[in-house]
């Protein structure tokens, strides 16, 4: 399979997530400001396999991306929103 540069995908999701609510992620405007400040690769992965609960596979399959540079890419969304969103890791 041919990959593809996250950057020449369209935005997967455009618009407010209706996965992202209140009981399960705190604040969700924080959240939506916080993800938009993500590099896009993180955000897209983010959104896929959290928001999406899409498996590896799928998100591979999608974006173009290694399943490794999904794990690291997720990894480092998580660790960089929890510094956003001033939350112990």
């Amino acid at each position: 399979m041919r990959e593809i540069a996250v950057e020449r995908l369209p935005e997967t999701f455009s618009g407010p997530d209706p996965n992202i609510h209140e009981n399960v992620y705190g604040d969700p405007e924080a959240l939506r400001q916080a993800m938009h400040q993500l590099p896009r690769g993180q955000r897209e992965a983010v959104k896929l396999l959290k928001l999406r609960e899409m498996s590896l596979k799928e998100a591979a399959a999608i974006t173009g991306m290694s399943i490794g540079a999904l794990k690291v890419a997720v990894h480092r969304a998580v660790r960089t929103l929890r510094t956003l969103l001033n939350h112990e890791a």
